[in-house]
């Protein structure tokens, strides 16, 4: 009779841990709104000082001299590291020290974070670092817009 329950017990687990490894995950994802102004466009340039190849973003580093001559570091939100791939952004093909320009949309707290749209590199190559799809005002950056 007591390895029945234990059975029992075994089995319920087994099938609530199958459960719960097959519910889908909340993530930090957000729309463009619900962090970004889209009031306050910047435009960053500078060096990349470091690049996060994370989920659900990408983030740029980016260092950006001041109308003042003082210098801070940006961090950019870009699109998915997937994203960024099927558009021919890749971990090696923007190394840290590249200068860049980037416009978008400063973060509503006024910290120095922001949405990039657009990132132009010294050749005159742009690529679109953004998220399709998300809230972002309708400024010409996403090829996906109609």
């Amino acid at each position: 009779m007591k390895i029945e329950y234990v059975k029992r017990g075994l089995v319920a687990s087994a099938v609530s841990a199958i459960l719960l490894a097959m519910t889908p995950s909340a993530t930090a994802h957000h729309a463009f709104g619900a962090e970004f102004d889209p009031n306050r466009p910047v435009l960053l340039k500078g060096a990349v000082m470091r690049i996060e190849w994370t989920n659900p973003h990408a983030w740029f580093h980016v260092e950006h001299e001041e109308d003042d001559g003082s210098k801070t570091v940006w961090m950019v939100e870009a699109g998915t590291p997937n994203t960024l791939l099927r558009r021919g952004i890749h971990r090696n093909s923007i190394p840290v020290g590249t200068l860049v320009v980037i416009d978008g949309y400063q973060s509503k707290d006024l910290s120095l974070r922001a949405n990039g749209r657009n990132m132009t590199l010294a050749n005159g190559e742009t690529l679109f670092m953004g998220s399709s799809g998300t809230g972002a005002p309708l400024d010409g950056a996403d090829p996906t817009e109609d």
